[in-house]
């Protein structure tokens, strides 16, 4: 685990309301959308998919907001996707490698952490994925950003 200052960027978007239940239906389509997108629109992406998360918590019945966002650089006009830049992000960063099942392990390793060095949190935490295999789940490879102060 460490703590890392993440510097801003400009991503393409969809934003959700939905439940921990519910984020199966996002899965997939929408960065391909977002990927189809960016190259419609002749940008670079310059970076891995984010899952970003505002309000949630380990309530399956808890409404939050879910950001699907993808890294882009260039001129953005016209697109079927809102358009924003992220500001700088202080978080407490650690790797998930393996079945998305096993991830909530991962995230009890990072809040036991946090709570054992009192390390205060915000409301956001970001998944960045850098390898999604849905044949081989052992291959997945995700770094989990819990928001501190």
């Amino acid at each position: 685990m460490e703590i890392k200052n993440n510097p801003p960027m400009t991503v393409l978007y969809s934003r959700h309301q939905t439940t921990i239940p519910h984020l199966n239906e996002f899965v997939g389509h929408v960065a391909k959308a977002l990927y189809a997108e960016a190259t419609r629109l002749g940008v670079l992406v310059s970076g891995p998919q984010y899952w970003i998360y505002h309000g949630m918590d380990s309530n399956p019945a808890t409404v939050f907001t879910l950001e699907i966002s993808l890294p882009v650089q260039g001129e953005i006009v016209d697109s079927k996707f809102a358009v924003k830049q992220l500001a700088a992000f202080q978080s407490l960063s650690h790797w998930h490698q393996g079945a998305w099942a096993k991830m909530p392990d991962t995230y009890g390793e990072i809040l036991l952490h946090i709570e054992q060095h009192k390390i205060p949190m915000t409301d956001e935490c970001r998944e960045v994925y850098y390898n999604v295999d849905f044949t081989n789940g052992d291959n997945n490879r995700v770094e989990i950003q819990l928001g501190i102060v």
